[in-house]
C-alpha cells in the first residue's frame, strides 16, 4: 500500500503528464475555419519539423486567412496555401496566378518520410525541385501511393473530412477552381486556449531599416522599349532593382515573375541600341554556346565577362527538363545573364551556382529558350525574330556589350540578415554581408 505522501506525489506526476500531453497536442493542432466548415489538423513535428515550423509561422502571422483552395481534383486532393496570389483579401489576389506564388520566406529542403499519402493526409506542395516547398499544401481526398516519399507529409485531418469532401471541385486535368472556397481563418489550438507570456523582442539595430546595395546579378535587353530578362532569385526580396546603363543608375520595375522556373521580366525607362533575339529551337547536345554577364559583381571588375563552352546535358539539376547543363564557366553574379549561340540568339538564361556540389564546380545550368518564350508570351512580351546567320566575333562582342546589363538589388539590412540566415538563398550577396 502507498502512504498518503506517495499517493499525492504519484497524483502530481500523473496530472503534470496529462497537462504536458495536452499542451503538446494543442500546440501541434490546427483549427481551420473554411467557407464550408471546420477542419481539425494534427501536425507531425517528429516527421517534418521544418515544414511544421513553417506552417506554424505563417499561421501565427495570419498569412493563410482568406487563402483560396485554388486547385481541387475530385478523387485526388484539395490544394491551398498560395499566400501571395491566392489570398482573396489581398490586392495581389489573382486566381489565374494562384499556385505559382509563395511566401517571402525561403524555400524549404525536403523532409520526405515514411507516412503514406492516404485519405486525410496533409502534405506540402512543391515545384519540380524537391527543395522548393514554401507555403502551399494539399489535403488528400483519396490515397495516392505514387506521392509517397516524393512530397513532405506534415500532418493529417482528424476531424472534418466531410468538410474537405465538400470543398468546391475544379475543372480540367489541373483542377483549376473558379470562385473557389477559402480558408476563413487558420489558428493553432494551443494559441487559442492559453495566454502565453509576452516576450520582449530585442530592439532592432538602427541600421536594420536602412536600404543598401545588397547583391548583384545580370540581365539582358529583349525589346527596344527597355524590357529585361533575368532570374527571379536576382530580384527576389528587393526593395528596388537598379540597372547600370551607360554609367548611370536607372531604377527598374518588376513586371512578372516565374518562381518555379526562376525567371523575371523587368522594365526600365531605357531605349537600348541593341537587343537580343531568342532562338525558336532549344539547344542540342554538344552545341557551342557563349555566356555573358557580371560574375562576382562590379567590385571585382566592372567590365562584362564572357565564357565559352558546350551543352553537356539536355536536363538540369534533378532531371529538370526546363533546363540544360553546360561546361561553360559561371559564378555568382552571372545569374540571369544570356546564354547565346554564334548567331547572337539567346538559347538560355544562366542560373549560376544552382545544384553545384563540392568538387563539381565546372558544371552549370541554363533555362531553355522554350521555357523563356512560354513565360514571356504569357505576359504579353514578344521577342525579335532570331537571326539565321553567324555573327563575326566583333559584331557578337558589340551585341553583348550593348544588350547585357548589370543589375543591383537594394534591400533593407534586416532583410539581408534574414535571407542569409536562411542559408539556402541563391542571391549573390556582396561580401561585406556574408
Amino acid at each position: 500500500m502507498l502512504d498518503s505522501w506517495s499517493m499525492k506525489k504519484l497524483l502530481a506526476i500523473v496530472v503534470l503528464s496529462l497537462l504536458y500531453s495536452n499542451s503538446v497536442y494543442a500546440n501541434n493542432t490546427l483549427v481551420m475555419q473554411t467557407t464550408k466548415g471546420e477542419i481539425i489538423i494534427e501536425l507531425f513535428p517528429d516527421k517534418a519539423p521544418n515544414h511544421v515550423q513553417r506552417i506554424k509561422e505563417l499561421t501565427r502571422s495570419g498569412k493563410y486567412d482568406g487563402v483560396a483552395f485554388h486547385r481541387v481534383i475530385d478523387g485526388f486532393m484539395a490544394q491551398t496555401g498560395d499566400v501571395k496570389f491566392g489570398n482573396s483579401k489581398s490586392s495581389n489576389y489573382n486566381i489565374n496566378l494562384a499556385g505559382t506564388g509563395g511566401s517571402s520566406l525561403p524555400d524549404l529542403r525536403q523532409e520526405f518520410n515514411n507516412v503514406r499519402h492516404d485519405r486525410g493526409i496533409v502534405s506540402m506542395a512543391r515545384a519540380a525541385n524537391p527543395n522548393s516547398a514554401n507555403s502551399q499544401f494539399f489535403i488528400m481526398l483519396q490515397a495516392a501511393p505514387h506521392l509517397d516519399k516524393q512530397y513532405t507529409v506534415f500532418g493529417k485531418v482528424t476531424k472534418g473530412m466531410s468538410v474537405v469532401d465538400s470543398i468546391k471541385k475544379g475543372s480540367g486535368s489541373m483542377g483549376t477552381v473558379n470562385d473557389p472556397d477559402t480558408i476563413i481563418s487558420l489558428k493553432i489550438l494551443g494559441d487559442t486556449i492559453a495566454t502565453k507570456p509576452k516576450t520582449t523582442k530585442p530592439k532592432p539595430s538602427p541600421d536594420d531599416n536602412k536600404i543598401v546595395a545588397a547583391a548583384s546579378g545580370t540581365g539582358f535587353f529583349v525589346s527596344r522599349s527597355g524590357h529585361i530578362i533575368t532570374n527571379h532569385h536576382v530580384i527576389d526580396g528587393c526593395n528596388t532593382v537598379k540597372l547600370n546603363f551607360n554609367g548611370k543608375d536607372v531604377e527598374g520595375k518588376v513586371l512578372a515573375i516565374d518562381k518555379v522556373n526562376d525567371l523575371a521580366i523587368v522594365k526600365a525607362d531605357i531605349n537600348p541600341s541593341r537587343v537580343y533575339s531568342v532562338a525558336n529551337k532549344d539547344v542540342q547536345l554538344l552545341e557551342d554556346i557563349i555566356i555573358a554577364g557580371y560574375p562576382l559583381g562590379k567590385k571585382v571588375s566592372s567590365a562584362i565577362k564572357t565564357s565559352k563552352g558546350s551543352v553537356t546535358a539536355l536536363a538540369g539539376f534533378g532531371d529538370n527538363y526546363s533546363e540544360f547543363q553546360t561546361d561553360a564557366a559561371l559564378n555568382q553574379g552571372n545569374s540571369g545573364g544570356p546564354i547565346m549561340n554564334q548567331k547572337g540568339n539567346v538559347v538560355g538564361v544562366a542560373v549560376a551556382a544552382y545544384g553545384k556540389k563540392k568538387g563539381v564546380e565546372s558544371f552549370n545550368f541554363g533555362i531553355k529558350s522554350s521555357t523563356l518564350k512560354t513565360f514571356a508570351s504569357a505576359n504579353g512580351l514578344n521577342f525579335l525574330a532570331p537571326s539565321n546567320r553567324d555573327l563575326s566575333n566583333k559584331d557578337l562582342g558589340q551585341l553583348i556589350t550593348s544588350a547585357t546589363i548589370y543589375l543591383e538589388c537594394h534591400m533593407s539590412v534586416a532583410k539581408i540578415k534574414q535571407m542569409i540566415a536562411a542559408a539556402n538563398t541563391r542571391k549573390a550577396f556582396f561580401s561585406e554581408y556574408k
